[in-house]
């Protein structure tokens, strides 16, 4: 090639010894073609540093092969995990993403739909910290899909999200199975999002067994500071009034480690006088001592299936409107001996 001049399609067909038609359909993967060809085009393609013409390509398509995905705090590892395989998942489908982080913030996440679309992104996945989504938070030809949470909308939006729920009695039920009388719910923070289904089923699960379901033992998580952070002070605040609980169910890993720094530092033995379980399956679950219990919420499939949904809205066809993954109890030594 010529130094400094652009390399164009037809070098790459000269190099890969096919015609220029091959070469665009194995670029965007359209029409026949042998594997040997893909290899040989692909090959010419990495060492000619060719770039394909993304502006014309959005041009003909009328597409511009990005989507932006908008997550409420970046630094905690489950959002970021999604990210991550979102990321991975639309790349495989020649698609960009941008990742816009809320800081738990409403007014940012509704700025950043704003800033989105005038990106003229072909579609949003959205871990929404609103209460509502209102029907003209983005023009109805940008779809959108929701992952984990739900806010209510008079729009059509597609949900990929876990059976909370469900999980969350499920965490309850293991506790008092392992003998615990009474346990302590501690809650997350979200913006405006206003569902509690992990406290629901927490509560629901206590009812189940005939155990009194106390106000006083739900201690809130206000998102002034890490949640870790209040977690423990809450919990010491609590040991400081006397050991009066055998269980927690905390509704993050975040909160579950504040919960177990808090009663290490009073001498209360875990999971000898309280037992504990988290929620996500985080890194820090098997950080602890001991390590935590916990529910397991599959990053990877939550990302993919709203991967797979918002994909299908791009094709023109109708996804399901509620897909639901499944969970699993995670059982550590923090709650079972």
């Amino acid at each position: 090639m010529t130094q400094g001049k652009p390399v164009s399609i037809r070098d790459v067909a000269r190099m890969a010894g096919v015609s220029t038609a091959t070469v665009s359909r194995v670029i965007n993967d359209n029409g026949r073609f042998s594997e040997a060809t893909r290899e040989r085009v692909e090959r010419a393609i990495a060492e000619s540093g060719y770039v394909a013409n993304m502006a014309a390509k959005s041009l003909r398509s009328q597409r511009s092969y990005n989507i932006g995905m908008i997550v409420p705090d970046i630094s905690n590892d489950f959002f970021s995990a999604i990210a991550l395989h979102v990321e991975r998942t639309l790349a495989a489908s020649g698609y960009s993403v941008f990742v816009c982080n809320t800081g738990n913030s409403a007014e940012r996440e509704r700025a950043y739909f704003t800033t989105l679309t005038s990106k003229l992104v072909d579609g949003v996945l959205c871990i929404s910290g609103l209460n509502e989504l209102p029907e003209n938070l983005l023009p109805d030809a940008i779809p959108i899909v929701c992952i984990d949470r739900y806010p209510a909308s008079g729009r059509r939006i597609p949900r990929v999200s876990s059976d909370d729920v469900r999980a969350s009695r499920l965490a309850v039920e293991h506790l008092i199975g392992q003998g615990c009388r009474r346990i302590l719910y501690i809650s997350s923070y979200t913006a405006d999002y206003a569902r509690q289904d992990r406290a629901t089923g927490y509560r629901e699960a206590l009812a189940s067994h005939g155990m009194a379901v106390r106000p006083v033992d739900t201690l809130f998580v206000t998102g002034t500071r890490p949640s870790m952070e209040e977690a423990e002070e809450l919990v010491a605040r609590r040991i400081a009034q006397g050991l009066d609980f055998d269980g927690i169910f905390a509704s993050s890993d975040h909160t579950a480690v504040g919960a177990l720094k808090a009663l290490r530092a009073a001498g209360v033995d875990v999971p000898g006088q309280v037992r504990i379980v988290g929620y996500d399956d985080s890194i820090y679950t098997r950080l602890t001592t001991p390590q935590l219990s916990t529910i397991q919420r599959h990053t990877d499939q939550l990302a993919e299936r709203g991967c797979e949904v918002l994909l299908q809205m791009l094709a023109g066809k109708t996804p399901p409107a509620v897909t639901i993954v499944p969970t699993e109890l995670v059982v550590r030594e923090s709650s079972s001996k």
